[in-house]
């Protein structure tokens, strides 16, 4: 396994801290009340094509949420790719042709701190990405 610079582990421990507080905060609550919803479908409904249309109906916010959640999250890692992907081609731009055991050391090292901050940088872009996420929710 690859080395992985502090930083990197800090901001993938810091996106599940986030998006298990907006589980506890948003997403179970929401997931709740669809099913209490549905639950309620099966009382009223007359018909299975009017259960299906109430349980649909009860299940949107919620499926919604999750929606919004993973599209944030798809563009955030989107994101960080592109830094990682730049960090690659910053070493390969270095290293010349067949490098030589140190050369491949000192691009290892250039990786390797290229990758620290970009996970400095992408650490502090999480408490953003966390209100928004929040506020685009709260909304639904």
């Amino acid at each position: 396994m690859a080395f992985m610079p502090q930083s990197v582990q800090d901001v993938q421990k810091a996106v599940e801290t986030m998006i298990e507080d907006i589980q506890k905060k948003i997403l179970i609550p929401k997931q709740k009340e669809a099913f209490l919803c549905c639950a309620k479908c099966c009382d009223t409904a007359s018909g299975p094509r009017d259960l299906e249309s109430c349980i649909m109906h009860c299940s949107k916010p919620s499926a919604d949420s999750q929606k919004v959640i993973q599209q944030a999250l798809g563009d955030f890692q989107e994101r960080f790719q592109r830094a990682a992907m730049r960090c690659q081609d910053e070493v390969k731009d270095a290293l010349g042709f067949e490098p030589s055991h140190s050369d491949q050391a000192r691009a290892q090292s250039k990786f390797d701190s290229c990758m620290e901050l970009a996970g400095k940088e992408f650490l502090q872009k999480v408490p953003k990405l966390k209100a928004d996420l929040l506020a685009a929710l709260q909304r639904r």
